[in-house]
C-alpha cells in the first residue's frame, strides 16, 4: 500500500510540474491542457488507491485488483475523450506529453523506495 501512495505522490506532483513548465513555457492554453492531460491520467489512480485503502482488511482477490484496474483504464480513456469533446481550445502536445509523463512517473516511485 505503501507503494501505491508513493505512485500517486509522484502522478501529483508530475502533474503539477508539468502544468507549471507548460504555462510558462507556451502560455496559459497549454498549462490548462497539460494540466487536464496529467488530470485525466492521476485522478483515476488516486481512486483506485482509495478504494484498495476502503477495502484493505478484506482478502485481496485477483478479481478485485483486475476490477480496479479496468475501472481505472476506463476513467482514462473517458477522460481522454471527455477532454478532447469540451475544451475546444485544447493544445495536444502539452496535453499528451503530460499524461505520458504522468503514466510513466510510477518508474520513479520505485526508484526512489526506501
Amino acid at each position: 500500500m505503501k507503494a501505491l501512495r508513493r505512485t500517486v505522490f509522484w502522478q501529483s506532483g508530475a502533474v503539477i510540474l508539468c502544468g507549471l513548465v507548460s504555462w510558462v513555457a507556451a502560455g496559459s492554453v497549454a498549462g490548462i491542457s497539460s494540466l487536464l492531460g496529467g488530470l485525466v491520467c492521476a485522478l483515476p489512480s488516486m481512486l483506485v488507491v482509495l478504494l484498495m485503502h476502503l477495502f484493505r482488511n478484506q482478502q485481496a482477490h485477483p478479481l478485485a485488483i483486475f476490477l480496479y484496474e479496468f475501472i481505472k483504464v476506463s476513467l482514462v480513456i473517458l477522460g481522454f475523450f471527455s477532454v478532447a469533446l469540451f475544451f475546444k481550445e485544447l493544445s495536444w502536445l502539452p496535453f499528451i506529453l503530460s499524461a505520458g509523463i504522468v503514466l510513466l512517473s510510477h518508474i520513479f516511485a520505485l526508484a526512489s523506495r526506501k
